[in-house]
């Protein structure tokens, strides 16, 4: 069990949480935004990818890696809707000095055309000036353009130099495109998204056995555990499921991509940047 000095919780209006400080950490530290007092009432609507809400969140992220990194705080980025099988945090990524910042990515193996495009849920970054340029550079591209944040970091990790980038191993870190695959070598941690209507987002991870939380609002430790049995014996049950219109987009989405990128000779000129038009492929409803 990982014991740190500090948690930091983002807290969004709308949401609440209950802290279990005694198993996690010795002590947390929530801190408030600059103009906490500031009120927007669209995040407290239900919004979907790639709406204006959506893109905020993206640049909020980006904003508060910068203040992070710039106070000398290396950090992980670990998103809400990941399953961990495994503890991550056993593995020492902190020590390895071959990098500046490690993240998850997309496809279904290292075969995959895919390969080396971060996903962006879940990532480890060291405090340097080389991170800290890189997440400026994000955050101003956020700011000016319509596009999603993996989009620009893959981008960026492809074509800078420095700060140096790696990528975990599928059987580490995984995305929901595992469940799609023979379900072999279960990953540490599966991160479960690709709905597009923030709205039924909870009700189409319980179809898949990824729901944990009782009427009373506490934790069903046994539907964990059912759920890490089912990842462990390959049985996470996709086929009898239709998939959401947000998991047929993104489906559909990775098959045009795939194919894009295995163009021999354009495929691999467009590796770097192609993420960067995503939103065009796409028709979010």
């Amino acid at each position: 069990m990982v014991k740190v000095d500090e948690l930091l919780l983002v807290l969004l209006p709308g949401i609440k949480l209950n802290i279990r400080s005694d198993i996690v950490c010795s002590s947390y530290v929530i801190l408030q935004a600059e103009y906490a007092s500031t009120y927007n009432k669209d995040f407290i609507k239900p919004f979907s990818f790639a709406e204006g809400p959506y893109q905020t969140i993206y640049l909020l992220r980006a904003n508060l890696a910068i203040s992070l990194l710039k106070k000398g705080k290396s950090f992980w980025m670990m998103q809400q809707d990941t399953f961990w099988r495994k503890n991550l945090f056993e593995l020492g990524f902190e020590d390895d000095l071959s990098y500046d910042a490690i993240f998850d990515q997309l496809g279904a193996n290292d075969k995959s055309m895919r390969a080396s495009w971060i996903n962006g849920a879940n990532f480890f970054v060291r405090a340097n000036n080389d991170t800290i340029k890189f997440f400026e550079r994000l955050s101003d591209k956020l700011a000016h353009w319509y596009t999603p944040d993996m989009g620009v970091m893959i981008h960026q990790c492809h074509t800078w130099t420095r700060p140096r980038c790696a990528y975990f191993p599928y059987e580490l870190a995984h995305s929901w495109e595992w469940m799609y695959t023979s379900q072999k070598n279960p990953p540490y941690i599966l991160q479960l998204d690709c709905e597009t209507d923030g709205g039924s987002k909870l009700m189409q991870l319980g179809k898949y056995g990824f729901h944990f939380v009782d009427n009373n609002g506490t934790c069903d430790h046994e539907k964990v555990r059912q759920a890490r049995n089912r990842m462990e014996s390959g049985s996470v049950e996709v086929r009898r499921n239709f998939p959401s219109w947000g998991r047929l987009q993104f489906k559909a989405y990775w098959y045009i991509v795939e194919y894009i990128l295995w163009i021999p000779y354009i495929g691999q000129l467009l590796k770097p940047y192609l993420a960067l038009v995503g939103y065009i492929l796409m028709i979010t409803v």
